[in-house]
């Protein structure tokens, strides 16, 4: 079963397939486990809590139909793109310690599309891979 991830336009805009992320087409953009999200290469990209996709500097990213955590209006969702064909899921690599969590607020500067092909978070200008923290 897909889980779509709305973004703050209420676009389907990735794929939450048990604890792999994947973009709209269907690819493994990251990883969820427990409350952090994590890039395909192990970084540590954001948070996810309540049904809530946070960035590196704890912004709403997507938010889960329905979701708890949503401390913001819910826009109107569009219908979902037809499902993709997924791949394997690719290993899981040696994940990256998390970062202090910032306190919340709003939306992030980063869509949610693009979140993942950015690359790892940077010190100065956070750019995103995927999520996930570790197995189980």
């Amino acid at each position: 079963m897909v889980t779509w991830l709305y973004d703050e336009a209420g676009r389907a805009s990735a794929i939450l397939d048990e604890f792999c992320l994947r973009t709209v087409d269907g690819e493994p953009a990251g990883y969820v486990f427990g409350l952090s999200a994590f890039s395909i290469k192990g970084e540590h990209i954001g948070w996810f809590e309540d049904g809530v996709l946070y960035d590196v500097e704890n912004r709403v990213l997507g938010f889960l139909p329905g979701a708890r955590g949503m401390a913001h209006h819910f826009p109107d969702l569009q219908p979902p793109p037809r499902e993709p064909v997924f791949g394997k899921r690719p290993n899981v690599p040696t994940l990256r310690a998390r970062p202090v969590r910032r306190p919340a607020g709003g939306w992030s500067r980063h869509a949610l599309a693009s979140y993942f092909d950015a690359g790892a978070p940077g010190a100065a200008a956070p750019a995103m891979s995927s999520l996930g923290e570790s197995p189980g």
